[in-house]
């Protein structure tokens, strides 16, 4: 007698190692995401701090950047822009931006303030070297750093 096909125990042996692949890829592809979406936070984040400093030069007025609300797991910061030499009184004008989705942005260590002045002339800063933590909101261990290093305002992403 021939028989063609596969039997039962073939096709249940062939499902189950799709399953295990399948899950396997499903968890470092979320993995993968998170890191990727923490990276692009950070690097945003990065830009903003350089973008602050260049336009605080060019205008020769003071420019700060600052995370909104309380400095710990905020998904916002923002850029005011003065038309003095000093980031005192009202700004002239501010923009909020967001970070990507899922991402928290925290002040980890440095001045009190989160703030961070550019004064002129040449767009040097006061505060003491920043670090910011950018993290995942459903896994912390997936987390970048940004680090302004000097009063000039380089940046170093962790």
């Amino acid at each position: 007698m021939k028989s063609q096909g596969f039997t039962l125990i073939e096709l249940l042996l062939v499902i189950a190692i799709i399953g295990i692949l399948a899950a396997l890829g499903i968890m470092n592809y979320a993995r993968w995401r998170a890191s990727s979406a923490v990276m692009e936070g950070a690097v945003q984040f990065a830009q903003a701090i350089n973008a602050t400093r260049t336009g605080a030069k060019k205008a020769n007025a003071c420019w700060q950047i600052r995370l909104t609300g309380t400095a710990t797991n905020v998904t916002q910061y923002q850029v005011n822009r003065f038309t003095t030499s000093s980031c005192t009184g009202t700004p002239d004008t501010s923009s909020t931006y967001t970070l990507p989705s899922q991402t928290r942005i925290s002040l980890t260590s440095g001045a009190a303030s989160n703030n961070v002045n550019f004064v002129p002339p040449y767009a040097t800063t006061d505060a003491s070297p920043n670090s910011y933590s950018v993290t995942w909101a459903a896994n912390p261990s997936i987390s970048r750093t940004v680090r302004i290093t000097s009063i000039l305002g380089k940046v170093v992403v962790k």
